[in-house]
């Protein structure tokens, strides 16, 4: 799975923090503390971290998290963005459906969706080869230094009118 989130919350309830938890094809992980998150807000982070052989590292990371239905309980949705120096480059995003977690929802997620991983990872490469049969640039990998840790705390996104 290309990415992970990790909703932190305080005691009372309220959100305290995300954690964007990214994984790449190199087998390496780097989490992103996305701090003081609102929901509908943009977050962004400094991109630290190599993940496709297309995309620079250089870069920032735009976060946006929304929850929808009855007092948000019921679908999420969130979007990632990748903007280099020209602006935005890969523009992107996930949703679906909230359930709690229970048995009967582990095993109907496990018996739904076997081989989802398969299928994004598929995917992945797919879109790849369509890119290098492209001769889009590739970018040299580097190994992370940062591999594994936390980077610095992203900011809050002034709104654009």
């Amino acid at each position: 799975k290309p990415v992970s989130f990790w909703y932190c919350h305080r005691a009372d309830g309220s959100l305290r923090a995300i954690v964007a938890e990214v994984n790449n094809t190199f087998g390496e992980r780097h989490a992103y503390l996305l701090d003081a998150p609102q929901y509908g807000q943009e977050l962004r982070a400094r991109k630290v971290f190599h993940v496709s052989p297309f995309c620079p590292v250089e870069g920032d990371y735009r976060f946006e998290f929304k929850r929808g239905g009855a007092q948000g309980l019921q679908s999420t949705r969130v979007r990632i963005d990748f903007d280099d120096a020209q602006g935005p480059l890969v523009l992107t995003g996930v949703a679906g459906r909230l359930q709690p977690l229970d048995a009967a929802s582990r095993r109907r997620a496990l018996w739904h969706y076997p081989l989802l991983t398969l299928g994004v990872m598929a995917r992945i490469h797919w879109h790849a080869l369509l890119l290098w049969a492209k001769r889009a640039p590739v970018q040299p990998v580097t190994r992370s230094s940062t591999s594994s840790t936390p980077s610095t705390p992203s900011t809050p996104s002034k709104p654009s009118l």
